[in-house]
């Protein structure tokens, strides 16, 4: 019987079990890659939660404050709308307050019409301090010039 030749391994050619080892790294970088891209995604997660606040988180709901002053800026926006306040103090120095208040339509479905606020106009706002910034609090009633009262 004659013995078959052995046919030589082409140089660019890898084996079997070397395209093996091979895609094996490339599935443990693979791996690495996905863990680390599902990492990042949480931590995007996780600070868009903290971003949108809960009420009792930021507001101090055991507390109630009034500020009476003019308004400066009306934001219709969403998530959150918004007002700018100058408010004078007790030695008559002017601050600027912020307050926050819901969406856009829930103020509107509230009877918060854009109209009724005007820049320059004199607004009472009752409604929860911050907890974590001075000068800014949570809308709960709007009492106007002419003295109507809305709650959102």
């Amino acid at each position: 019987m004659a013995a078959t030749p052995k046919m030589l391994r082409s140089p660019n050619r890898a084996s079997r079990r070397d395209r093996r080892d091979g895609r094996e790294g490339r599935d443990r970088r693979s791996r690495a890659d996905r863990l680390v891209a599902i990492a990042v995604a949480l931590l995007v997660c996780a600070v868009s939660a903290r971003a949108h606040h809960s009420v009792p988180v930021n507001f101090d709901q055991s507390k109630e404050i009034t500020i009476s002053g003019t308004l400066t800026e009306a934001k219709w926006i969403n998530p959150h709308s918004r007002f700018r306040i100058d408010v004078k103090q007790a030695d008559g120095k002017t601050v600027e307050w912020l307050v926050e208040m819901g969406a856009v339509n829930t103020m509107r479905r509230a009877g918060f019409e854009i109209e009724k606020f005007v820049v320059g106009d004199t607004l009472t706002i009752i409604g929860w301090p911050s907890r974590g910034r001075d000068r800014s609090m949570l809308l709960r009633t709007a009492v106007l010039i002419d003295g109507t009262r809305l709650t959102p």
